[in-house]
C-alpha cells in the first residue's frame, strides 16, 4: 500500500510521512500542486490532500484523480476549515473523508484503517455498475433506471452505492454505517434508521432494489 500526502506544509507533511513510514505504509510527500502533477501519479492506494495549497487547490487534485483517472482510491481531505459547506463540498466532489488541522496523528491513522476497510469495487474498473434497471455511475454518483434519472437524498445514494459495488456479499449494520452514517457511532445509528432509509430507497428505484434484511444485522443484495 502506498500512500501520497500533498500538502504545502512541509513540517507537517514530513510528520505525516514518517508517520506512516512507522506503521508500514510505503509513501511520499508533495509540497503542493505543482510538486504532485509533475512528480505523482493516480497509482497510490490513498491519498491525503490539504485543500489550502499555495499554488493551487486539492479540489483540482481530486477531480483529477476522480474523473480524469476514473480513481475511486480513497481520498482523505485535510483543512483548517471545518464548516458544514465545505464538509459537504468536499465529499460532493470525491472526498472519502476529512480531518481539520490541528490533529493528532493518531486519529490520522485510525481515519486512515477505517477508509481502507470500506468495501471497495475494485475488481471492475467500468464506472457504471449495472443491476436489473439500475445503472450507478460511480463518477458522478448518478443513478438511472433505464434512461431516466432518480433523485435519492445523500444518505440514499451512498447506500445504493454500497450495495451495488457489493453484490451478493453479506454487508453488515457496522459496514453500512461506516459507508453511510460515517462519523457517528455504531449506537448512534438504529436499526430503524437503517430500514426506513432502504424502504425509502426500494420504493424510489421502483423494485429494483430489494436487499434482504437478516435478524436487523445482516443484509445482501442478491
Amino acid at each position: 500500500m502506498h500512500i501520497s500526502i500533498i500538502d504545502d506544509e512541509k513540517i507537517l507533511a514530513n510528520k505525516i510521512l514518517k508517520k506512516l513510514q512507522n506503521n508500514g505504509y510505503a509513501a511520499s510527500a508533495f509540497h503542493g500542486y505543482e510538486d504532485f502533477m509533475h512528480h505523482g501519479d493516480a497509482s497510490s492506494g490513498l491519498y491525503i490532500i490539504d485543500i489550502s495549497l499555495s499554488d493551487g487547490t486539492g479540489f483540482d487534485i481530486i477531480r483529477w484523480l476522480r474523473k480524469n483517472k476514473e480513481s475511486r482510491v480513497p481520498i482523505i481531505v485535510i483543512s483548517g476549515y471545518a464548516d458544514t459547506q465545505n464538509i459537504v463540498y468536499w465529499l460532493d466532489i470525491g472526498a472519502d473523508d476529512y480531518l481539520t488541522k490541528p490533529f493528532v496523528a493518531e486519529v490520522l491513522m485510525a481515519r486512515i484503517k477505517a477508509v481502507l476497510r470500506r468495501p471497495r469495487d475494485i475488481e471492475n474498473n467500468s464506472s457504471v455498475v449495472k443491476y436489473k434497471d439500475i445503472a450507478f455511475n460511480t463518477i458522478t454518483k448518478e443513478i438511472k433506471i433505464g434512461s431516466k434519472p432518480v433523485y435519492l437524498t445523500k444518505n440514499e445514494n451512498l447506500i445504493v452505492e454500497v450495495f451495488l459495488l457489493n453484490q451478493k456479499k453479506i454487508l453488515t449494520r457496522e459496514i453500512l454505517i461506516s459507508n453511510v452514517w460515517w462519523g457517528h457511532h455504531l449506537s448512534d445509528v438504529s436499526d430503524n434508521t437503517i430500514n426506513v432509509t432502504l424502504s425509502n430507497v426500494r420504493k424510489k428505484l421502483s423494485g429494483n432494489f430489494m436487499p434482504k434484511t437478516i435478524y436487523n444485522q445482516w443484509y445482501v443484495l442478491e
